[in-house]
């Protein structure tokens, strides 16, 4: 997370044999086209959701969803995660606060 957007970075892997992994890429979203992000956790995984406004968003993140795209979270981080998700949620609202005060 930095100033006003998400900088990801990230290996594509085979999805069958899961042996071909890339060289890491890196991709930022700028909060404004966000609508937001959720956190789910479950009994053995947990994921971030990410809700893009529009499908041009995620154009460079793998995945299939048109709007949003979901990412898995090791139990280890489940912590992090669900702070990520708090923060950029916050920093969404507010956005959205000092666009109705413009």
């Amino acid at each position: 997370m930095e100033k006003d957007k998400l900088a990801f970075e990230f290996q594509k892997k085979d999805a069958v044999l899961e042996a071909y992994k890339s060289d890491i890429m890196t991709d930022e979203i700028a909060f404004s086209e966000l609508d937001m992000m959720e956190y789910k956790k479950g009994f053995f995984s947990s994921k971030l959701i990410l809700h893009g406004k529009k499908a041009a968003t995620f154009r460079n993140l793998p995945g299939n969803e048109l709007t949003t795209r979901t990412l898995k979270v090791k139990k280890k981080d489940r912590e992090v995660a669900a702070n990520i998700s708090s923060r950029v949620n916050l920093e969404l609202s507010e956005m959205k606060l000092r666009e109705l005060d413009e």
